[in-house]
This record gives C-alpha cells, structure tokens and sequence, in this order.
C-alpha cells in the first residue's frame, strides 16, 4: 500500500512541478502581488516539487524528505488561500467556481499528513 501512495504523490508533485513551467503565468495568479520575483517563486516551487517527486523514492533520507515535503506543502498554503479569496482560475477568461476554491483548501492537510507518513523510518 506504501508504494502505491508513493506512486500517487510522486505523480502529483511531478505534474504539479511540470505545469508551473507549462502553465507559469497561471501559477502566477496565485502568487500575491506584494511579493517580488512571483515568476521566479513560480519556477523554483516547480524545480522543488519535482525534485521531492524523485526524492520520495530514495531509501536513504526519507524522513527528513517527509517533513521539508510537508513543510513545503504548508509553505504553498497561502498561495491557495490567496487563489480562493480573489476568485483566481487557471483557466484564461473563465470565472472560478468559489466553492471549488475553498473546497480544496482541506485537502492541503492530507497531502502534509502524507508526506510526513511517507518520510516515517518504519515505513520504508
């Protein structure tokens, strides 16, 4: 059951880290504007999912990969706060479903217990 948690995060954060190059501008949106350099935030939280996408799957390490992962996880929380307080959407010319929006901001505790599960010495 472990691998195939494994298997699922590490598909989300490498899809994940994929569109923030793919889809940079969008990611964008979501990056406040009080903060400088949002493009450069956009890329370097995409290069950091990818890499903990690999990351999951060195033996060596895995506890501390679980929990700099679930730092990173609540790190990105106010970026999908922010996304649901302004109504933002992905997608260009469209309108955001708000219930969307805030409905996945519960979801962010599951991926932050998980990675916390997935870095636990006796679960390798």
């Amino acid at each position: 059951m472990k691998v195939f948690f494994r298997t699922l995060y590490s598909i989300l954060l490498i899809g994940a880290g994929v569109l923030h190059f793919v889809h940079e501008r969008g990611f964008r949106k979501i990056v406040p504007k009080t903060l400088p350099l949002r493009r450069p935030i956009v890329l370097v939280s995409g290069v950091f999912e990818m890499i903990f996408s690999v990351l999951l799957w060195v033996k060596k390490g895995q506890h501390i990969t679980g929990k700099l992962l679930a730092f990173f996880m609540i790190a990105v929380f106010p970026a999908n706060v922010y996304m649901a307080v302004k109504r933002i959407s992905f997608r260009p010319g469209k309108q955001a479903n708000p219930w969307i929006l805030w409905l996945r901001l519960p979801l962010q505790l599951p991926l932050v217990a998980g990675a916390l599960t997935l870095g636990r010495k006796n679960n390798r």
